[in-house]
Order: C-alpha cells, then structure tokens, then sequence
C-alpha cells in the first residue's frame, strides 16, 4: 500500500535532505500549516542493517503560493489568458522530516527523499503511533482531530509555558494542573493575582482537595499565611515594612529589636510579633532602664543588644521613631506574626496561594519562605532525615515567573534562590516547576535552560522570540517564524513530555479560573448603579458591604435570574458549586442557601439584577 494511503497531494521537488524537503502540492488543494504527510523511502533501519521500504512522517511547516516560472518577455496578460487556471500558480510547502517507525522505535532518516517521489497524506494511525500514548491529555493536534497526550514523567525535567498576554497560557495552565490532579499530583501555584483561586475552590469536581492560602485578610482565601518574627531575616522584615534601603539607622533598629526577639524565643520561648518589636522600641525611648525591665518580665537575661538599641534611641530618636511606626504596618499586613504556619495545614492536592494584595517585596519574601520550607521537606523524606518532611512529590506552578526569577543583571529577588535552587536540584528529590511567563526574556536564562521542555503559544516580541530560541534546543527556525500567527489556544510542545515537537490546539478546561479578560460592559458600570446595589444592602443588612464580600463577589457567577411576583430567585455559580439566593427589593429582605447572613452570593446577585435594564415588578427603594 501506499505511504499515507490519504490520497496523493503533490511531489518532492528539491531541497531533499534527510530532515527536510520541498514538495509541491496541487493548486486546488487545501492542506494546511503543521498538516502531517507520508513519503515511501529506503533506509537502513539500526537493527537491520539492510536497506528496507519505510514510510517517512513530515510536517509541513511552510506552506506558499509562486507565480508559475516563464520567460520574462512574456507579457504576463497573455499568459494569463492563454493558460488554465491549475497552471497559473504552484503550491510549495517545506517539509520537516518527524521520522519513521522501525518497530516499536522511532529513527531520524540519513538519506533523502527521491525527488519526484509522491507525497501523501499520513494516516490517523501512523500519527499516532508516531506521537504515542501519554498520560496528560491536554488537546489535539492542531491540524487534525487527533487527542495529544503528554509524558506525565517529562514533568520531572521541569516544564516552561510562554506566551503574549492573551494567548491562552493561564488556560492550558489550568488544563495541566487538571491533568496532573486526575493522576494524584500534589500542587502548589504561586498565583500573584489570584487568578487559579476558582480551580481550587472547584477542585471537588474532579474528587481532590483545594486549598487557597492567602496573604491579604482582603482577599479571597482559606487559610492565612503567617510568618513568625523569629523565622524570619530582619533585613525582609524591614523590606516588607517599606523602610528604604538607605534608611540605616531605622534598618538597625529592626536589627536590634530583632536580635532580642530571637534572644527571649530562645532564653523564654516566648513567640515575637511585630507588635512586640515596636513595643521593644517604644520602651527603649523612654530609656535604658524600661527597655530591660520589659526584657526582665519576658524572661530575658542581660543583654548587650539592649544597650545599644537604647544608646540609638538616645542619639537618634527619629529613627528609632520611625521605624516603630513603620512596623505598624507590619501588623496590618498580617503576613508577619508570632508563629509560622505549619506547612501540613497548607497542603492539599491543589494549594493555591493567593498572593493578591500584597506588595511586591511581601510576594518576593512569601515565594522564598514557601519554596525553601516545601523544597526542604522533600530534601528531608528523601534522605530520612528529621523534621518537616513532605510525602509525595511536588509540582510547583509558578504564575508570572519573571516576578519572581528575573535576570540576576536586572533585580535580585529572594524567591529565586529557591526557584533556581528547585531548578537545579528538584528533581533528584521530587519536587518539580512549571514556570508561567509572557516575557522570556525577562526570567533568569538559567532557569529557563533548566526547563527542558516548552509550551510555546503566540509570541509577538522578537526579543523574547530570542529568549525562547536561546531556551529550547527543539525550536526550529520554522517554528519560531510561525510564532506570531498562533491562534489563541495553540502550542507547540517540545522536550520530554513530547515524544515529538507538536503543534497542538488546548481542549476546554474542567476547572474555573480568573483569567479571563475583564467586561468592559461589566468594569464601567455607572456610580449610580454601584451606589445602588450599596442602597439595597445597607436595606437588607443595615450597613454597607465589607470590601471582602465585595471583591470575592468577582469571581462568581450568576447561572440564571427571574423574578415571581417581586421576589428574585437568582443561582450563583461559586466554581463546582452553586448557591440559591432569594430578594425582594420592594420587601428589603435577602437570604441565600449557603447559610451566610451577608455573604458574596447575595451581592453577586444583586448586581446582577440591578444591572438589568428593567427591574420588572420591583422598584427603588424610597
């Protein structure tokens, strides 16, 4: 049987090396960009050792119409007129040799094609037998119907996925983590905008646990991330309370109040927050003598540190001042307190950690904290050593990478000791990256080259087309080319978790995710209809809304809405779940199924009602 055995769409024609050929197809037909083809040839297979029929699998990665060759003293309108329509033009597509299949191998030809040599359209079957069957089934080929499943081992040699804002990144992010949850992954996603927090919250619905671990009483979140004073470097103490980096006097006033935090944990075991280092200022303020005696009712002996915080506070109070009040901030943070989280209350099958709220400096130094803490207790269940240990591998999505593991030369960040350090030594103890990024170019080059494979989406930016380049040894020039002309929704897929290079489309996601675009119609809402909905509640409840149920109320959804008689029985969607509220604006009452007396359901409810054109049966109240 003929290769491909899909019908003949053209001939080689020139350029024939082992990797790659020219063909020409029929001007009438229509085969696309990245469509796969089939060409009879010889080779000498590694386990023959005789010439031998095999079918070489291509894909076609350029593809373009020429004016058909004549003399150039024709006048073009007589050959127009004169010549049929099939021979006015030629299709010429480049192909790119994927290889043929010698038993249960796939080997890279070393001859090349015949010219004149038919080419045809491969089979369903020899596609796939060429790209295998793996664990992660995140799409299809993006030129045929074909399901593309990924190597769930290649994870362990770390994964990059780029692409320009827009592109569907956050997308196929959330199809991965779906993917490594059906097989019993454990992850934890630095989620800088709290985009991922509706994938945990909707985790349920493929029967795993999600967790979102917030930093920002603000913000969305289960469980609050706390960080004990005594575990952590005065200097990030002093970044994270805003204190400029020339302000060295206030700098070491943190040093010092620090250094006798640490003191009275370990003489007295007593746990230091924030507000004890500013009370530790206050007293030295007021003198020596009521620094040691607040010291003495901790349990602390003679210090030499005490001196010399109260000898600062004596030359230069302003500082010493200033720098209790910028610790107030600290405390208002919440980030910072007397005792650090245990990492086992944080830990599910998909931990979220929500970093929305925070300053860059706080979201640099939580990274760091988690990282390090996660990274060592897979050091420690490896080796058997005492402490913290952490059971199962750990994949660790890191949204926005260039935030947090920028160019050495550019920023110097805490967290990418521990990104490059999980880079670099992951994989020998099981904790593995994905690291997210629509700058490149931006991320440490080191860490990039550990991600040995690539999830490449539309790129526009020739500099970071070049970071991706430099990144991937697979990317070929033709790939790199066809870069900006990637709908959203398309990758190519390269590295460990490929069997092959492949151009794939991403299915639809299971899991909810904020990462879509904002509604313009949504976002420019009138005051007076945000004052409204501030109107009905205050009726309702007597007060205004808090700002926590206001900004968890965004990412909700309303299913349906209709009204009986002047009362709204609305359905909103909060991920897996869904919520029953009843309203009646005309009657000032609210409640919803969830239990909550003011809950986020019953505000997502009403703006949507009161964003309607006609709020029929109901009216405003007087």
């Amino acid at each position: 049987m003929t290769a491909g055995g899909g019908g003949k769409i053209g001939y080689v024609i020139s350029g024939s090396t082992p990797t790659e050929f020219l063909a020409t197809l029929h001007p009438e037909g229509v085969v696309p960009l990245y469509e796969y083809v089939a060409v009879d040839s010889v080779e000498i297979p590694p386990s023959s050792g005789e010439p031998e029929q095999v079918k070489l699998i291509g894909q076609i990665v350029k593809i373009y119409r020429d004016p058909y060759q004549v003399k150039r003293d024709i006048p073009l309108f007589s050959v127009v007129e004169s010549l049929s329509r099939d021979l006015l033009e030629v299709q010429i597509a480049k192909v790119k040799v994927v290889g043929y299949l010698w038993g249960d191998e796939i080997h890279m030809p070393k001859l090349p094609s015949r010219i004149g040599a038919p080419v045809y359209l491969a089979l369903d079957d020899e596609v796939q037998a060429l790209y295998g069957r793996g664990d992660l089934c995140v799409g299809r080929l993006s030129a045929r119907p074909l399901e593309i499943c990924l190597d769930l081992e290649g994870i362990k040699r770390h994964l990059a996925v780029i692409a320009a804002t827009g592109a569907g990144k956050t997308w196929f992010s959330v199809v991965l983590i779906e993917e490594l949850l059906k097989r019993g992954a454990q992850i934890v996603v630095l989620d800088p905008h709290g985009e991922y927090v509706p994938a945990a919250a909707s985790a349920n619905s493929l029967g795993r646990r999600g967790l979102v671990v917030k930093v920002s009483e603000h913000h969305p979140g289960d469980v609050m991330y706390k960080i004990g004073v005594v575990d952590t470097d005065p200097d990030a103490l002093a970044d994270a309370a805003g204190i400029p980096a020339k302000a060295t006097k206030m700098r070491y006033a943190i040093y010092l109040a620090h250094s006798l935090a640490k003191r009275a944990y370990k003489e007295a075991g007593r746990r230091v927050g924030p507000q004890d280092l500013a009370a530790l200022m206050a007293a030295a303020l007021e003198g020596e003598g009521r620094l040691r005696a607040l010291l003495k009712r901790w349990g602390v002996g003679e210090a030499e540190t005490a001196g010399d915080l109260a000898e600062l506070a004596k030359r230069d109070r302003h500082s010493v001042f200033s720098a209790a009040a910028y610790l107030k901030r600290l405390r208002r943070l919440g980030v910072f307190s007397s005792r650090t989280t245990a990492l086992s209350k944080i830990m599910a099958d998909l931990t979220v950690v929500n970093l929305a709220g925070a300053s860059d400096e706080v979201q640099d130094y939580v990274a760091w904290h988690l990282l390090t803490r996660i990274f060592k207790a897979r050091v420690r269940h490896v080796r058997g050593l005492p402490g913290v240990r952490l059971e199962k591998p750990i994949v660790v999505v890191v949204e926005e990478a260039h935030r947090f593991a920028p160019p050495k030369a550019v920023k110097r960040t805490r967290a990418y000791e521990a990104v490059s350090r999980i880079a670099a030594e992951g994989r020998k103890f099981g904790a593995y990256l994905v690291v997210i990024t629509q700058r490149p170019s931006r991320v440490d080059p080191d860490v990039m080259s550990q991600m040995q494979s690539q999830v490449i989406m539309r790129i526009i930016n020739p500099v970071d087309q070049e970071a991706v380049r430099s990144a991937s040894e697979q990317l070929a020039q033709e790939y790199l080319d066809n870069l900006p002309g990637l709908d959203v929704g398309e990758a190519i897929v390269l590295g460990p978790v490929a069997r092959l290079p492949a151009v794939i489309r991403v299915r639809d996601r299971v899991l909810e995710y904020g990462g879509a675009d904002i509604s313009l119609a949504d976002a420019w809402k009138t005051k007076d209809q945000k004052e409204e909905v501030i109107l009905y509640w205050r009726r309702f409840f007597g007060s205004a809304p808090p700002i926590s149920v206001a900004l968890e109320a965004r990412r909700l959804s309303v299913k349906h809405a209709h009204n009986d008689g002047g009362v709204w029985q609305v359905a909103v969607v909060d991920g897996a779940a869904e919520a029953a509220v009843e309203f009646s604006l005309t009657q000032g009452y609210a409640r919803c199924s969830c239990g909550m007396r003011e809950c986020p359901h019953i505000y997502k409810a009403l703006e949507e009602v009161l964003g309607r054109p006609s709020k029929t049966a109901d009216k405003k109240p007087a």
